[in-house]
């Protein structure tokens, strides 16, 4: 199957869209839903799209720091970290993910950086994350909880209902935070451990 990968078209918006919804429909990668293309103004990013026929099948965004540590969990140096990425449920086997990631790299190395980070709740994404070898760089749970009165004090209870709080902790305090706090353990907010993947080149 020839499979075709370019850089990201403002024409293309409305089918990227569309993709994006597909993908995120199957996968807990994602903590929320957009309604718009992320721009990232202020920041250098890649944006790419792979192709199949001339309609999109897969698709990649990476967004750069301008500062270390801006928004990547590793501190080094300046990195990529990359918010979107994933494939039509039909494209299974035709290795669209590598040609994604191996396209976003050499993009990168042309805007001068020499690191991607990829984080991921979804279980399929960090199993294939480690099948490609990439490095892990770090693990926390992330999880929804019922305010504490404590909080709700704080903020008011006159003005401000809080219906949750959005919440992550390390993997060695998760037994301690489901014992002391009411944790939202239904679907769609159910908790997820998120796991960090690292290439540097």
């Amino acid at each position: 199957m020839d499979i075709e990968i370019r850089e990201y078209r403002a024409e293309d918006e409305a089918e990227w869209m569309r993709v994006h919804a597909i993908i995120l429909s199957i996968s807990h990668a994602w903590n929320y839903t957009i309604q718009e293309r992320p721009a990232y103004e202020g920041f250098q990013s890649t944006r790419l799209v792979a192709l199949h026929e001339g309609k999109i099948v897969g698709l990649t965004d990476a967004q750069y720091e301008n500062e270390p540590g801006e928004f990547c969990f590793l501190k080094d140096s300046v990195g990529g970290y990359v918010l979107e990425f994933g494939r039509l449920p039909e494209y299974t086997g035709h290795r669209i993910g590598e040609l994604l990631i191996n396209a976003t790299v050499e993009n990168a190395k042309e805007k001068g950086f020499h690191r991607l980070e990829y984080w991921t709740q979804d279980r399929r994404a960090q199993r294939y994350y480690q099948r490609l070898g990439m490095k892990e760089i770090g693990r926390h749970y992330r999880f929804r909880m019922r305010p504490t009165d404590e909080v709700k004090d704080a903020v008011g209870r006159n003005y401000i209902g809080i219906e949750y709080l959005y919440c992550a902790c390390l993997p060695e305090e998760w037994p301690l935070v489901k014992e002391k706090y009411d944790i939202v353990t239904k679907h769609p907010l159910e908790p997820h451990l998120c796991i960090g993947y690292e290439i540097r080149f």
